[in-house]
């Protein structure tokens, strides 16, 4: 057998089965439930988080410094929370579509912790702030730890540097 046959037949079979396999993942779309995909939600619902807690702080210090309510920046302000509050529920549907449910638990947490808590007292809100952040922090490491960002015990060179950073980090905040 002529050996530019086979190597062709090879290529023609290897072809068509690679056009089997791509037909369902088109390049630049990520799948859902993929490792893309989910980091996405995750950015999408971090910013979402952030985008509805800065308005409603800012709102709540200008109520207090006496701002005058009728000003075009109070009503732009609350424009923008309540655009913000529905990202943030389009958000956290689009966690419910297509992460583990640690994930999702994480993000319903921290839904609890800011939504009724949007109309606590001036006194009362510096704690729920807190409350948010720290709910905030443990998403994102159950994001991390869906996404496999943190080092495997096999990675000994990078958790080194990570040591040696943090000893750098503990030195310079000792001094």
């Amino acid at each position: 057998m002529d050996p530019t046959i086979a190597s062709a037949g090879v290529k023609a079979a290897g072809s068509v089965t690679s056009a089997l396999l791509n037909r369902y993942r088109p390049v630049g779309v990520a799948r859902t439930g993929s490792p893309e995909d989910r980091a996405q939600s995750y950015r999408r619902f971090l910013d979402a988080v952030s985008a509805n807690t800065l308005p409603s702080h800012w709102v709540r210090n200008l109520h207090v410094s006496g701002y005058d309510s009728k000003d075009n920046l109070v009503g732009h302000l609350l424009e923008r929370q309540v655009d913000a509050n529905i990202e943030l529920i389009c958000a956290l549907d689009g966690i419910r579509l297509c992460a583990p449910d640690y994930v999702i638990n994480r993000a319903e947490e921290l839904m609890h912790v800011w939504g009724p808590n949007t109309e606590a007292s001036q006194e009362e809100f510096p704690r729920v702030l807190h409350a948010v952040t720290v709910a905030r922090m443990a998403f994102l490491d159950a994001a991390r730890h869906d996404l496999d960002y943190n080092p495997k015990r096999w990675h000994v060179l990078t958790r080194w540097k990570e040591r040696q950073y943090l000893k750098r980090q503990d030195r310079q905040q000792a001094s």
